[in-house]
């Protein structure tokens, strides 16, 4: 498989539109990198490691880790680690860690450790 890592906004802006392959986004601190010209749409700020697949959204900050696919939606704050599979919805802050699989929605905040699978609906605090 082709993969291809960005770190800067003019570095993924210079990917052919019709690249076939694997896009890791790498932010260094203070680089902000926003991607709307394909499907999906990512924002990775400050450090954070990003992987978005199948029409996936993400919104990633301050160190934190996401990995989306099959339309999952996401957003990660704080250290915050995700894997989010087939139509779920996280919100992840304050060093969470969040797996969520099968059209589940999860809210988590300061150090909660979800996994949610099936439908289920979480707020962890």
């Amino acid at each position: 498989m082709n993969e291809i890592t960005v770190k800067s906004q003019q570095e993924f802006d210079a990917i052919p539109q019709d690249f076939k392959g694997h896009i890791d986004i790498k932010s260094p601190r203070g680089v902000r990198i926003i991607v709307t010209n394909r499907k999906g749409s990512v924002e990775a700020w400050g450090n954070s490691s990003v992987v978005a697949r199948e029409n996936s959204s993400v919104e990633a900050w301050e160190n934190s880790s996401v990995e989306a696919r099959e339309n999952s939606s996401v957003v990660a704050w704080e250290n915050s680690s995700v894997e989010a599979r087939e139509n779920s919805s996280v919100v992840a802050r304050g060093n969470s860690s969040v797996v969520a699989w099968e059209n589940s929605s999860v809210e988590a905040w300061e150090n909660s450790s979800v996994e949610a699978r099936e439908n289920s609906s979480v707020v962890a605090w």
